[in-house]
């Protein structure tokens, strides 16, 4: 699942030796976050349990390399293990997976 979550962020085998040679960069940032309530979905078919949380984060991605730069926003899901649930931490949330493929993106 993580190969194929990670190669819809537009790397792969095949493109990673190419961008390592223009010595690329990519970073994000948040623009905006929706979670739980106030997305259609997560309402229909809430968590099934208290702390976990599912989000959808919209980042503003920058992509930079030798030769070109480019930025653009990208929808990403994102769920949460939170206390109180017992396989959290006690004092902070931890990210239990993610999807950037544009199919599982939870609105």
């Amino acid at each position: 699942m993580f190969v194929q979550e990670f190669e819809a962020t537009g790397i792969n085998a095949g493109t990673y030796q190419y961008l390592a040679g223009q010595q690329a960069n990519r970073s994000a940032r948040v623009e905006s976050m929706m979670c739980d309530s106030e997305l259609a979905k997560v309402r229909e078919r809430p968590a099934p349990w208290m702390g976990l949380h599912v989000c959808t984060v919209s980042l503003r991605v920058l992509d930079q390399s030798i030769s070109a730069h480019n930025t653009y926003t990208a929808p990403v899901s994102v769920m949460l293990n939170c206390p109180p649930a017992a396989s959290a931490p006690s004092d902070h949330c931890i990210m239990v997976g993610f999807y950037a493929a544009p199919n599982r993106i939870v609105y």
